[in-house]
C-alpha cells in the first residue's frame, strides 16, 4: 500500500478514535452537563460508538447507557437530571467516602495516595508531549478522565499527521499511547470499572463503565496493529 493511501486508510481509524475517546473522556472527567447531553442524544451518538458491532460487551454496555436515557429525560425533567449528576458525584467526587475512586494511583498502590510514583509517572507522559493538568498539583494527574484526554489528544495530533501526509514520528505516537494504555489504563480501568458498575444507581454508568472498559481492550490490539503497517 503506497504511503498515501495508507495514512487516509489510517486516518479513518483515527477519527473513529476521536469519537470513542470524546465520549469517555467527557463523562469520566466532570459531571455530566446538560450542554454536551443535548447533542450527545439528540444525534443519537451511541449509536455511532466504535466497534459495537464487533463486541458484545461494548454493545451490551451501549443497550445499558440508551435504555436509560429512553426512561430518563435528562434534558428536560429536572430531578432526572438531577439524579444522574449525582451518581457522577457520588462515585467519582464525594462528599462521602469514595468506593469508586477515580484515580489510578487508588488502584495499584498498597498505600493509595495520589501525587507519589504513578501519578509523577502519568505526569512524565503528560510532559513529553507538553500537556499540563488545568489544575496542576490539586487534581492528581492519573485521575481517569484526564488519562482519557491525554490519549484523545495524542491521537488528535495523528488525525493532522495524516491529514498532512507525514508519517515521520507517527509511529512514536502510535506506540506511546499504546504504552500508556498497557502500562496506565488497562493497570487499574478493569477493576475501576467493575466497582462502577456494582456502585452506581443508574444504569447510564454502569453501561459507561463496561463500555470503556471493553473499548480500551480494543484500542489497544488496534495501535498494536497500525504499528506493524510498513513505512510508518
Amino acid at each position: 500500500m503506497e504511503e498515501r493511501g495508507a495514512l487516509s486508510e489510517i486516518n479513518n481509524i483515527f477519527h473513529a478514535r476521536r469519537f470513542a475517546y470524546d465520549i469517555l473522556r467527557r463523562f469520566f472527567v466532570e459531571e455530566p452537563s446538560k450542554e454536551y447531553l443535548k447533542p450527545f442524544i439528540q444525534k443519537n451518538m451511541i449509536d455511532l460508538f466504535p466497534f459495537r458491532e464487533d463486541s458484545g460487551e461494548i454493545q451490551e454496555g451501549l443497550n445499558k447507557i440508551k435504555s436509560y436515557l429512553a426512561t430518563h429525560d435528562v434534558l428536560t425533567i429536572e430531578h432526572h437530571y438531577d439524579d444522574l449528576h449525582w451518581d457522577y458525584t457520588r462515585l467519582f467526587v464525594g462528599p462521602f467516602e469514595l468506593t469508586t475512586p477515580p484515580w489510578e494511583s487508588s488502584y495499584v498502590r498498597k498505600d493509595r495516595l495520589l501525587f507519589q510514583g504513578t501519578t509523577m509517572n502519568v505526569r512524565g507522559y503528560y510532559d513529553k508531549y507538553g500537556i499540563i493538568v488545568s489544575d496542576f498539583n490539586i487534581e492528581a494527574d492519573d485521575h481517569i478522565g484526564l488519562e482519557l484526554d491525554f490519549i484523545y489528544h495524542l491521537n488528535e495530533r495523528c488525525i493532522k499527521m495524516a491529514e498532512q501526509n507525514e508519517s515521520r514520528g507517527l509511529r512514536q505516537l502510535l506506540r506511546d499511547q499504546q504504552r500508556f494504555i498497557d502500562d496506565h489504563l488497562l493497570k487499574f480501568v478493569p477493576e475501576f470499572s467493575r466497582l462502577v458498575m456494582k456502585e452506581a444507581n443508574t444504569s447510564f454508568f454502569i453501561g459507561l463503565a463496561q463500555v470503556l472498559h471493553h473499548y480500551l481492550l480494543i484500542d489497544s490490539e488496534v495501535l498494536q496493529e497500525l504499528m506493524t503497517i510498513d513505512n510508518l
